[in-house]
């Protein structure tokens, strides 16, 4: 079974819940159903898994089980409001329905407003993974249950720290690759050990038979009417065309129509805007799921020659690129760490031409600003790192006439530290998340 790791703060929201009905969401493969079974496991509860074959189906296997679990042989709804009014009967206090967004899909919205007033006596829960679907369908302006639910709660993949309590004995080295590959997902760090994980990356990723080599394909054909729309937007932003005109160039989605398709992955959360702090310029967009980012940067190119089981290119060119994309990874990481122990209230990148300041960020006073640099390399010289720092610190055009400056690098190890900048290597990442 999943290891459950890290939802207190969703499991305190349900269980604060003091509403009627709440709806679950979030992507594929994050742990909904887990958090819902964990929640309801010590609960007078029913729980019911819809499938993607139409009401009527449903309705007869929910029949099926229904008989079954109170011993009333012959059951036969022909409607949900048949079936809530027999559950009505039952000594239950919460009724669960996963996989939401199938029945959703055959059109049972209405139905279930009609329940929801007149019927329901029990708490409903409705948990759904195809978001831009319960967005519009249970959420939207004009859905019949607009305003009905009275928790909304999205569920996001564990953060790097988690992956440190997921895999107890990893080493800090090993975790930023675990995370750079995952994202964090629950369901793809089933596969893992969490020994020698480069070595398990290597051979895990680009496994044919293992749904780690093709998971974005299957997330975009279960989630998107348009995925291959959806595929070429993707691949743009991850072959670094990262501004409208590029990404619909590429894609060939027209420029005036890309920021729907663009906020539909936003609200999935496999895509961020992102502008540079204390800057107007316009924003670029990346590509926020590190899975997402990995099978992208490593998988796509070669998907045809790994689905013929030929790993020979894919394999050469991650030996080739891995640390350099870990880089990256490791920013994120360091942003995730470092905004916990520091008093500012607005972090970011920040960028001007050909310059650029891996963390940015200012207080709520306006008086101070916090540079840092994060370097995924042994043997780091804090000293010429920070000496760099400082010249690119000059072009940050924010409160210049008084401002406080501090200054931060981070590194896998330093040849040599400075008494001018906080100085953390992995160790000292690993004391203050552990």
């Amino acid at each position: 079974m999943t290891m459950f790791i890290n939802r207190e703060a969703e499991m305190r929201k349900l269980e604060e819940w003091q509403g009627d009905v709440a709806l679950i969401f979030g992507r594929r493969r994050v742990g909904k159903t887990r958090l819902l079974k964990e929640f309801i496991k010590d609960k007078n509860a029913l729980y019911l898994l819809c499938a993607d074959k139409g009401s009527e189906y449903n309705l007869k296997n929910f029949s099926r089980m229904l008989s079954d679990e109170y011993d009333v042989p012959g059951l036969r709804f022909e409607s949900f409001k048949e079936l809530f009014k027999f559950l009505v009967k039952q000594e239950i206090e919460y009724i669960c329905i996963d996989e939401f967004g199938y029945l959703v899909k055959s059109g049972v919205v209405p139905e279930f407003q009609e329940i929801i007033d007149e019927i329901l006596k029990h708490k409903l829960l409705l948990c759904g993974s195809n978001i831009s679907t319960m967005k519009s369908e249970i959420m939207g302006y004009d859905s019949p249950t607009y305003g009905r639910m009275d928790l909304i709660k999205k569920i996001h993949p564990l953060r790097f720290k988690d992956v440190l309590k997921w895999f107890p004995e990893i080493g800090m080295e090993d975790a930023v690759k675990m995370y750079g590959a995952t994202g964090g997902v629950p369901r793809y760090m089933e596969f893992f050990t969490g020994e020698d994980v480069g070595a398990e990356i290597r051979d895990k990723m680009f496994d044919p038979d293992l749904m780690l080599s093709r998971d974005t394909k299957l997330l975009l054909q279960e989630e998107m009417p348009e995925p291959t729309r959806y595929y070429l937007i993707l691949e743009a932003i991850a072959q670094g065309k990262n501004s409208l005109t590029e990404i619909s160039n590429y894609s060939r989605v027209d420029r005036n129509q890309l920021p729907y398709y663009l906020n539909t992955l936003r609200d999935m959360g496999f895509v961020k805007h992102e502008k540079p702090l204390l800057s107007k310029k316009r924003g670029i967009y990346g590509i926020t799921d590190n899975y997402m980012k990995f099978w992208f940067r490593f998988i796509s190119p070669f998907y045809e020659e790994i689905d013929s089981e030929n790993l020979v290119n894919a394999k050469k060119n991650f030996d080739k690129e891995f640390n350099t994309y870990l880089g990256h990874v490791f920013e994120d990481v360091c942003r995730e760490i470092i905004i916990e122990i520091i008093d500012y209230t607005q972090m970011r990148r920040w960028w001007y031409k050909d310059k650029e300041i891996d963390i940015t960020a200012v207080n709520e006073d306006g008086k101070k600003i916090f540079l840092g640099e994060c370097k995924w390399s042994d043997g780091v010289d804090a000293e010429k790192i920070l000496s760099q720092l400082k010249e690119k610190a000059e072009f940050v055009k924010w409160n210049n006439d008084d401002r406080h400056e501090n200054y931060m690098i981070i590194a896998k190890s330093f040849s040599r530290r400075t008494n001018e900048a906080d100085c953390f290597d992995l160790n000292d990442l690993k004391r203050i998340v552990c």
